[in-house]
């Protein structure tokens, strides 16, 4: 699915994407058991998720928006497409009372991974996960994980495959590098942001697949079994 959108507010739209059946699911990290840390005890064993995996499974997510001012004023966003808007907005609603408006230390991970992907295809991976640096530095300026030895994540992978020299993703970098900032928004399958429920964040991983190896966070994007052989990522 491909198309163009019209004016919200102050904001010009685009909405692209279309579901690559098999990444569009619950993750786990480390992907490789081996990188466990098995000894640690449970006071250093840091459990950190955004996902709720029922909620991501009953919003099932469609899409990528990427929102922009034509004024250029305010920064732009990135919306998360739902097909059932109403479980979308408890995700965020959830994510609100952890993190506030603001992602003050950016625990909330999003990757952008853009390039080919053998048995998948052109285009780019969004890939919304945990950034363990950040929660470890929170937790022990909390005193809730003081000596942190493991972190288990949960992440959520969509795969978007727009139309050749789509304009979305290119402009949305350039207002992101800009404003040195951008919304989260939860956004509705008739394409409707809901920009009550916007998170504010200034960190988001723009990557190419190519620099991407088997032990890396976003190794997740590529098909499982992928890296068990000697493969070249054109």
């Amino acid at each position: 699915m491909a198309g163009n959108g019209n004016v919200q507010g102050t904001f010009a739209w685009g909405l692209e994407g279309r579901i690559c059946l098999g990444l569009n699911s619950e993750l786990m990290l480390p992907a490789r058991t081996d990188r466990l840390k098995v000894s640690a005890t449970m006071d250093q064993i840091l459990l950190q998720s955004f996902i709720d995996v029922e909620k991501w499974d009953s919003a099932r997510w469609k899409g990528t928006a990427f929102l922009h001012d034509p004024r250029g004023m305010e920064p732009p966003c990135l919306g998360i497409v739902f097909d059932n808007i109403d479980a979308g907005k408890q995700i965020f609603s959830g994510w609100i009372e952890r993190l506030g408006t603001v992602d003050k230390y950016e625990e909330l991970r999003i990757s952008i991974v853009e390039g080919a992907i053998l048995g998948v295809g052109d285009g780019y991976s969004v890939h919304i996960s945990s950034d363990l640096e950040h929660a470890a530095q929170r937790a022990q300026l909390n005193a809730s994980h003081p000596n942190l030895g493991t972190a288990i994540i949960l992440g959520r992978v969509h795969r978007m495959t727009p139309e050749l020299g789509s304009p979305h993703l290119p402009r949305f970098k350039k207002e992101f590098s800009r404003h040195k900032s951008y919304l989260f928004v939860p956004v509705s399958a008739d394409s409707k942001p809901e920009f009550g429920l916007a998170i504010r964040k200034s960190e988001i991983n723009f990557r190419r697949a190519s620099e991407i190896t088997a032990a890396d966070l976003d190794a997740v994007v590529f098909p499982e079994h992928y890296f068990d052989h000697d493969t070249t990522i054109q």
